[in-house]
Formats: C-alpha cells, structure tokens, sequence
C-alpha cells in the first residue's frame, strides 16, 4: 500500500495537460498580492528592484540650473555694459583731451571736427613714423564734407571762371569757419607731398608707392616685402590722390582767405616746389608771395629794390607779412648759391627789425607771469563747458612789436649772415663766426627769459609762449650746431698746416693767407690753441644748454585736480 502512494506522488494525474513553464523566461514573483484589493494607479505600491532607476534632472534641479542661467545672463548684460560704457568714457574723454589740444570752430559739425582732430592728432604723433594714408583719408573727408553744401558747406560757393578748377568762394562763412577750413587745406597739401607719387593698381585695385612700380619711369624699383602682393606694372596704375601743386593753387586763389593765409600757402608751395628740385617755379612762388604780402596793407609799402628785392631806409615799417616772406626769399636765394643777391635782402631784413617798436605788454617776457588763478566753481565750469575757439591771429598787415618771438628772429637772420659770410670768402669766415656767436647768445638769453612755468596764463597766451619758446630753441639748436662745425673745420684746418711744416710761402696762403699772415709768416701755435680753447667753450655750452633744448614742460591734463586745491 504505501509504495503506490509514492508513486502517485512522483508521476502527477494528468500531467500532459500541467502548463509548461521556461525558467530562463519566466520571472517568479516572490510574494503573491491577493486580487481582492482595487488596483489603482495611485494606490499602486512602486515594485522594487534591485537596479532602482535614478532621475538626473530633477524640479529642484530644473529651479537651479534656470536661476544660474538667469543669474550668468544678468551678470554678463551688466559686465558687457559697464564695458561698452568704459569704452564711451575713454573715446569720448579722449576727444575732449584732442578738442583742448586741436581747437576746431563750432560751426563744424560733430563727425568732421572728430575727423579734423584725429588727423592733425596723427600728423603730430611721437612714437613712430605717421601714417600719412590715414591722415589722407581724414583730412580729405573733412574738406569734402566742408565744401558739401549739405553737410557743413551751407554758404559755401563755387569761385570764378578765372580761379582753378574745384577753387571754393569762402567769403560768407565765418571767421573760425574759414580759418578752420585754410588749417584742413594745408593738411591735405601737407598729406599730397607725402603721398607723392602713389598708384592703384586696377586690376587689383591695391595702391603702391611709387617706389616699387614696375615701368619706364621707376627702371629700379624696390623690392616688395615678402607676404605683400606683388609689384604692379606702370600701364596697369594710375594716380590716387591729388597733386600737392593742384591744392596749394587752390588755396593761394581762394577767395575769402586772408593775406597771410594765402602768402603761407605759396611759400609752402615754393617749398615744395625747391624739394623737387624746380627752382625756376619755385622762385615765381617766392616773389608771388611777396606780392601776396605787399596787397591789403594799411600802411604805404615800404619800397622795395625791383632787381635785389632789399628793402630801402624809409620811415614807414615794413609789415610782418613782408618781412616774412622777404626772409624766405633771401634764404632761398642762399640756397640757390646767389649769395650777392640774399646777403643784401638779409641785412636789410635786420636793419628794419631792430627798427621795430618794443612790445608795451611784457607779461610774455617774463618768466613768471602774475595773474589771478581762476577759481574752484569756474575751474569746474571750465572742465564741463566746451573749450572755446582761440581768438584770430594778427593778419600781418601791421609791423610787429619786438617781442621775445621777434628777437629770436633776429637772432636767425644772425645765423643766415653769418653762414654766408663764412662760406663766401676766406676772409669773412671769423666775421661768420663771429655773427654765429651772436645768434647763440641771444637765442639762449630769450628762452632762458621765456622759460619757467606758464600756469595762470590764458589759452592765447600759452599758445604764443609756445610758439616763441619753439623758435627760440630751433634757432638755438641751430646755432650751436653751426658754431660747433665752423670751429671744428678752423681748428682741424690749422693743425693740417701746423703738421705740415710749420712754414708757408707766400704762393700757399691757403683761406687764411691774406687773414693772418702778411705774405706767408710761421703759423702760431697761439692760434691752434685758440680754436682748440673754443672747442671746449662750445662743448661747455652745449652741455648748459641742453635742458634749453629739451622741452621739459608736462603735458597739459584734462582733469587736473590737482590744480584746484592749490594755494
């Protein structure tokens, strides 16, 4: 009986009909939920696993990262506009700095004074070499947009028939307009010379200096350097900017400039003309600028000699204009080798300026001008408020007052007379020296006299300081510089005939036979001595006058506030 129970235990009834389970494929639960309880998804319990799935992006994460990209947005916003503002800080206290030291008139319009200022700013820039393209740019932007009757030219009329080409009547605008729009002239001549030349290739439509062109006029052109393109062919170019002659034309025959004005643009034309090495022009432009200064004057013209130009002893003064332009026609004269015809104008140039009246304001001789500083309200005001447009300069059609400015003058036509006599004859080469030391001392003397602080002085008032002190130390310089070399070729000359056997016949004076000797005597040891004492003078005047020739005067601030709390 009990072996057929087991056997019923291990061969189940019906076992063909038992489902078939895969144990690979099917997952037993491991606790069985009873069926009674409603199934509802959110009564439902979460099952778990053994591998729990992790959410990553979660609400607080989601609250987090949308605060972090809100507060990044927000931070850069403020950091891109504090730098955007920076920079509209600096451009714009730039520009105020570039107003004060380049003035423009008022009736400009905003765009063509920033362009004005930027050029002249430019032209005038110390570290490094200027880029005469830019300022080429500029300077023509601004006398187009000047002479555009619907920009800044409102006014502004065409010449006539007999003037140049593009000549422009001025007449009708004002006085700081017109003296803005002569000042934007010569800028763009000034830009012509140094763009002389220059070519744009149109094929490529690159320019090139004239140095590297390839044609009949260049036949050895310069070298490109490397990583630039490569030189055009002359039949392939052709002119980019205007001629400097064309500009300089326009500006003599423009009607509503001054005298002077139109006298300085041809002697810058006569200038020009003598570096292209053209002296027959040149010296048309030199007479016809002393033409220019001879008309409008309110005094009788001095006479003038019709065949050497040398003004006669008369009792009426010479204006400034003409003695002016009278100086750079003898100079040139000088240059050319006509040293008959430039020492008489030379002489009478000086006669006419120690002739001249003395200034009856001294307030620019002085070192230390003596005036009531400003006060703390108006210094502010002054640093808001625009700078104003300096007052006119004198027209030169009056004699001028014998000013620091005047002597240091004078003390160049010393240095021009005296060169000539130096370089004219052996005999007259001491008389030279002797003229030259004149120029120096009186030179140093006046900027010794113009030198020391210029505050509490006004804007017209440093400006002339500057200009005097400028003439005075480029008369200065150039007058140690001559004096230097006249006695370095003396002293080196008498030791060669001193080394060379102390002894001269009468046939072999040399320059200095019929100076100091009487038929060929023994040169002196005295006179080696002599020139060698002086070599050492010089070198000692020199050295004191180097702090004269350096100008050590800082730069002028725009916010000085320095300034305001002083006693």
């Amino acid at each position: 009986m009990r072996p057929r129970l087991i056997l019923r235990r291990i061969l189940p009834r019906n076992s063909q009909n038992l489902p078939f389970f895969r144990s690979f494929a099917h997952n037993t639960p491991y606790r069985s939920r009873p069926a009674a309880r409603p199934q509802l998804p959110f009564l439902s319990i979460p099952k778990v696993t053994g591998q729990q799935r992790v959410r990553y992006l979660t609400t607080e994460k989601k609250a987090w990262i949308k605060h972090e990209v809100k507060q990044g947005l927000t931070y850069g916003v403020l950091f891109t506009a504090a730098g955007i503002a920076f920079m509209t800080i600096s451009w714009a206290m730039k520009q105020e700095t570039l107003e004060r030291e380049y003035p423009t008139p008022h009736e400009w319009g905003y765009l063509t004074r920033i362009y004005f200022r930027n050029a002249r700013s430019r032209r005038d820039k110390t570290d490094g070499l200027p880029n005469w393209v830019e300022i080429m740019e500029l300077a023509e932007s601004v006398v187009k947009r000047l002479e555009d009757p619907s920009i800044d030219g409102k006014g502004v009329r065409g010449a006539s028939h007999d003037c140049p080409p593009g000549t422009k009547d001025v007449s009708a605008m004002p006085e700081s307009w017109r003296r803005g729009y002569f000042e934007s002239m010569m800028l763009y001549a000034a830009a012509a010379q140094h763009l002389h030349g220059w070519m744009r290739d149109k094929t490529r439509n690159i320019m090139f200096p004239p140095e590297v062109i390839i044609g009949p006029s260049n036949p050895r052109p310069k070298p490109i350097r490397p990583g630039q393109a490569s030189a055009p062919r002359e039949e392939d170019c052709e002119p980019v900017y205007p001629s400097a002659d064309d500009i300089y034309v326009r500006i003599v025959s423009t009607p509503g400039f001054t005298t002077r004005q139109r006298m300085e643009a041809a002697l810058a034309h006569a200038s020009w003309l003598e570096f292209n090495n053209l002296p027959g022009p040149a010296s048309i432009m030199y007479e016809r600028a002393v033409e220019l200064s001879l008309e409008n004057s309110p005094t009788p013209p001095p006479p003038l000699d019709a065949t050497t130009h040398a003004l006669k002893e008369t009792t009426p003064l010479p204006s400034e204009n003409l003695l002016t332009s009278l100086t750079a026609l003898a100079t040139f004269q000088a240059r050319s080798g006509n040293l008959t015809t430039a020492l008489p104008i030379l002489v009478s140039i000086l006669k006419a300026r120690k002739s001249l009246p003395n200034p009856d304001d001294t307030s620019l001789l002085s070192p230390h001008p003596s005036q009531k500083k400003p006060s703390i309200p108006r210094t502010l005001l002054n640093l808001i408020q625009p700078p104003p447009y300096p007052s006119p300069p004198p027209d030169g059609t009056k004699p001028p007052v014998r000013d620091a400015k005047e002597l240091c003058l004078e003390a160049a036509l010393h240095l021009h007379i005296g060169e000539i006599l130096y370089a004219s004859r052996p005999a007259g080469r001491e008389e030279g020296l002797a003229w030259t030391r004149d120029a120096v001392d009186l030179a140093e003397g006046q900027l010794r006299r113009l030198g020391g602080s210029s505050s509490g002085t006004t804007a017209d008032d440093d400006a002339v300081r500057r200009e005097a002190k400028a003439v005075c130390r480029d008369c200065l310089a150039a007058g140690m510089e001559n004096w230097g070399r006249m006695v370095a070729r003396l002293a080196k000359e008498e030791r060669e005939r001193q080394g060379g056997g102390g002894q001269q016949r009468p046939s072999e004076g040399g320059w200095f036979g019929g100076l100091w000797s009487h038929g060929g005597s023994e040169v002196k040891a005295e006179d080696v001595d002599r020139w060698a004492a002086e070599e050492r003078v010089i070198e000692e005047r020199q050295r004191r006058a180097a702090e004269l020739l350096e100008d050590l005067e800082p730069p002028r601030k725009l916010f000085d506030f320095g300034s305001i709390f002083k006693a």
